[in-house]
């Protein structure tokens, strides 16, 4: 039996390696956006209650007149609908017609008795733009992260929409 990896399996690693790492660097940004949004509401409550910002920092609230919006795919046909009544009801059966859809999804996963190794890791970290040697310093705190957090099933069957 040999060592050597097959395209597929190369490929495949790198899908649950990357599975792992990006779900739990995204859960971390989404966090850290909630954060800061946190703390903008909190700044502006501070400034509201006529708060002085300090010495180091400047923060004020900008009111900006900002473009109209263009109309949202609904408020469209509505406004068709009223304007053009008889075609806007051909139009609205069109669209309520349910149409068969069928999705083509990669299914994959790790066999049975095999785990990926720290490589299969680091090449996905150094694929988000860090050199090796980042990578390999980042890769085991995005892993214990990842398990603390219960997004690091390796076993896991995956699929990805094709």
């Amino acid at each position: 039996m040999t060592n050597e990896r097959t395209n597929v399996e190369r490929e495949s690693r790198y899908l649950i390696a990357g599975d792992i790492s990006y779900r739990i660097l995204e859960s971390l940004g989404k966090k850290g956006t909630r954060r800061l949004n946190k703390a903008a509401k909190n700044i502006e409550t501070l400034l509201k209650d006529s708060e002085n910002a300090g010495n180091s920092v400047y923060a004020r609230i900008e009111r900006k007149d900002e473009e109209e919006k263009a109309r949202t795919m609904n408020e469209g046909i509505a406004e068709f609908y009223k304007q053009y009544p008889e075609m806007g009801s051909i139009l609205k059966g069109l669209i309520e017609e349910k149409r068969a859809k069928k999705n083509k999804y990669l299914v994959y996963g790790l066999n049975e008795n095999y785990k990926l190794g720290e490589e299969d890791y680091v090449r996905v970290i150094m694929d988000l733009g860090f050199d090796r040697r980042e990578a390999c310093s980042i890769y085991p705190h995005v892993l214990a992260i990842s398990e603390r957090l219960g997004k690091a099933n390796e076993k896991a069957e995956r699929t990805i929409l094709l």
